[in-house]
């Protein structure tokens, strides 16, 4: 696979490790999602600037080590003590367990396309709180918006014609 000049190519767990310690150093880190599990918040290929500045509160998008011993960027849903619930946005059911201590970052802002979406914006912060009340229908809401993209996506390709 050909590479651009001046990138570096690493295997996801080497990336998230050296992830990990630059957010430990204080820096920031831009990496590009993958999968469908931050759906409909975070899309596949959106590019998401981690930091650790402001600390870590519940609603807040983080880059974890969990329990099971993998990375994750999900939603803190719960903060007991130094035990944290995690669950990403698109899951029904499962959740995983961090402690703080394993919290490198959290999504400051979320870049798709030519947009760029503030994490900590009043907006940003209402829309995760209701998602959040819709758990019990959310797999009706998923559908519901997972057509409407797809419908987007045609309309934009039929338009590029």
């Amino acid at each position: 696979m050909p590479t651009e000049k001046n990138t570096l190519q690493l295997p996801e767990s080497e990336l998230l490790s050296e992830c990990v310690r630059m957010l430990r150093e204080g820096k920031t880190v831009l990496l590009t999602a993958r999968g469908s599990s931050m759906y409909p918040f975070i899309h596949d290929r959106d590019k998401v600037c981690l930091s650790r500045e402001g600390g870590f509160r519940e609603g807040d998008i983080v880059l974890a080590f969990t329990d099971e011993g993998r990375h994750v960027m999900h939603r803190i849903i719960s903060i007991n003590g130094d035990m944290v619930r995690l669950m990403g946005d698109a899951n029904l059911k499962k959740t995983e367990s961090c402690s703080v201590e394993d919290i490198a970052g959290k999504a400051v802002s979320i870049m798709r396309g030519k947009k760029t979406i503030l994490c900590s914006s009043a907006a940003e912060k209402t829309k995760a709180k209701f998602w959040k009340m819709l758990l019990p229908v959310r797999r009706a809401a998923l559908k519901m918006l997972r057509t409407r993209d797809a419908a987007r996506l045609r309309i934009h390709a039929y338009n590029q014609e």
